[in-house]
């Protein structure tokens, strides 16, 4: 599935969305984004077409109402962004992904021992990844 990229503010959206019983409603979306962002409902009804379009959703109309359901996960978006990272500025390679972040010192012997760890569990007697 190819997913469009969504901005902060869309990935604020789909974050409260992602944490709401699925469909959920404009209505409920102006609960939580009123008092703190000052939305309005056709603010909330245009951010949610947006990203529609861009894949994330699947909108079904109800009487008088939309109901948006997830189309994409959390997980499905942080893999293909972590893909479109690795590919536009290490050029493809996770090893110099990584390099960049041991020698920024953001890696600690704790992560680096947590990595070792997954990497035993998940390389099969073919020496691929499972």
């Amino acid at each position: 599935m190819k997913l469009g990229r969504l901005s902060d503010v869309e990935m604020e959206v789909m974050q409260a969305i992602w944490g709401l019983a699925n469909p959920v409603t404009v209505a409920e979306l102006l609960v939580i984004f009123e008092d703190s962002k000052g939305w309005k409902t056709s603010t909330i009804a245009t951010m949610l077409e947006r990203i529609k379009a861009k894949g994330f959703l699947h909108k079904e109309m109800k009487g008088k109402a939309n109901y948006y359901s997830v189309v994409a996960t959390l997980a499905d978006y942080q893999r293909q962004e972590g893909r479109n990272i690795i590919s536009s500025l290490y050029g493809g390679s996770v090893k110099n992904f990584m390099t960049a972040f041991a020698e920024d010192g953001n890696m600690t012997a704790a992560d680096v021992a947590e990595l070792r760890d997954w990497f035993a569990r998940s390389i099969g007697e073919d020496g691929d990844l499972k």
